[in-house]
């Protein structure tokens, strides 16, 4: 391919994958390696939602919290806990298509083509949009509590739902941020490994 055109290289290219994928429709046509990418900086934001919890004003911390933020377990680890798992295993399914097709190179049908593709596109719109949404979510939920007690209780009464309620079952705020931060180390190292093996090569950043 060429950097000048990568869109015209891929409809020139000997390759039906290539071909196919900037022929059909999508959202996200960057190459899986900088997908992966993206979606592991989206998990070091949720990884960093427990510093931003631990910079909460005290009284919120004390009213909500107890002792410690690490060990508490609000609504909203929960809500982070999700988008972590969305974006998680939408970046494994990414890694699974790029073993796919580092395994067949350019030997591909058009239906094997367009099979692994729409797997591509599930993952790239749960991972970036989705997962992008829930990150949000989880980010707009977080800085609510620098209003203070009373706006999180204004909140509430609006019927907005109190976001650092415990949850009594679920995972404590330094399960979530470590989990969400090992996870997206995974992905970086993924993404890093198969630009090493030149899987760039087989799709362009657009």
């Amino acid at each position: 391919m060429t950097s000048d055109d990568p869109i015209a290289a891929a409809l020139l290219s000997d390759s039906t994958y290539e071909r196919a994928r900037y022929q059909r429709f999508g959202w996200f046509k960057q190459s899986v390696t900088r997908k992966l990418t993206l979606q592991s900086y989206l998990l070091t934001l949720l990884a960093g939602v427990f510093p931003v919890l631990a910079l909460l004003p005290a009284d919120l911390r004390a009213a909500y919290f107890g002792d410690s933020v690490a060990t508490a377990a609000p609504k909203v680890g929960v809500v982070a806990l999700v988008a972590v798992g969305v974006i998680a295993v939408a970046g494994v399914g990414l890694v699974v298509v790029a073993a796919f097709r580092l395994a067949r190179g350019d030997d591909f049908d058009e239906h094997t083509a367009h099979s692994v593709l729409t797997l591509e596109d599930l993952c790239s719109m749960a991972g970036l949009a989705t997962g992008g949404i829930a990150t949000a979510a989880t980010y707009t939920f977080v800085l609510l509590g620098f209003g203070g007690v009373e706006t999180v209780r204004a909140w509430v009464a609006a019927g907005g739902g109190n976001p650092y309620a415990p949850t009594g079952v679920g995972p404590s705020v330094a399960t979530v941020a470590v989990t969400a931060l090992a996870l997206g180390v995974f992905l970086q190292v993924a993404a890093a490994y198969l630009r090493t093996r030149g899987f760039d090569d087989l799709g362009a950043d657009v």
